[in-house]
């Protein structure tokens, strides 16, 4: 057993991580060649995938035990605010497609494994809020919210997160049920990228 899930998650993750990194909005956004329209698609993507799984989330019996905060760390308000910032309405958001095929969220562990995922991109997401911000006419308070996320304070969100999975990633059976559920949370959203890229 790796006595720390937090270097499991790192080292069986990375390369579906770095699969879902190669998406050519990602390197778009990296060589600073993403337009509004480009960026706009990315966001409505990340929507589709996010919003029902914070729904699913929410819905879930395993929640309260896990101790995730749900409501402090929410990322749909701040892709809603994006997209309504680059004139996605009310209407066409209520229509933009949403993933069907979601991880099972029905335990404590398999939730932190999924939600390693998305509170482990806030961090990337600063640099790629830089990145944005030379590119295209937009700021951390219009546009940029989702990818900035946590702004100043995301290094000490992360820090809370790694905690709460220190905590429950304690035995073996643990480790793996937790490390499972981010693989397949970083393997369904490269299928639901790769899907939108074709839509």
């Amino acid at each position: 057993m790796t006595d720390n899930i937090l270097e499991r998650l790192r080292s069986e993750s990375a390369p579906h991580h770095d699969r879902v990194e190669a998406n050519p909005y990602a390197k778009a956004i990296m060589s600073g060649t993403i337009d509004l329209n480009m960026y706009k698609q990315y966001l409505q993507l990340f929507y589709g995938y996010i919003a029902p799984l914070e729904r699913l989330a929410e819905a879930s019996a395993a929640l309260q035990e896990s101790g995730y905060q749900l409501e402090q760390r929410r990322k749909t308000p701040m892709l809603e605010r994006d997209l309504q910032k680059l004139g996605v309405d009310h209407a066409q958001l209520a229509s933009l497609p949403l993933c069907e095929e979601l991880p099972d969220l029905s335990t404590p562990g398999k939730l932190l494994g999924c939600f390693y995922v998305i509170e482990g991109s806030t961090m990337g997401g600063q640099m790629i809020t830089r990145k944005l911000s030379q590119s295209l006419d937009l700021t951390t308070e219009e546009g940029l919210a989702y990818f900035y996320s946590y702004g100043p304070e995301a290094r000490v969100r992360w820090g809370e997160f790694r905690e709460q999975l220190l905590e429950a990633g304690q035995s073996e059976s643990q480790q793996q049920e937790i490390a499972d559920s981010a693989i397949e949370t970083f393997r369904l959203l490269e299928r639901w990228l790769d899907e939108g890229e074709r839509r």
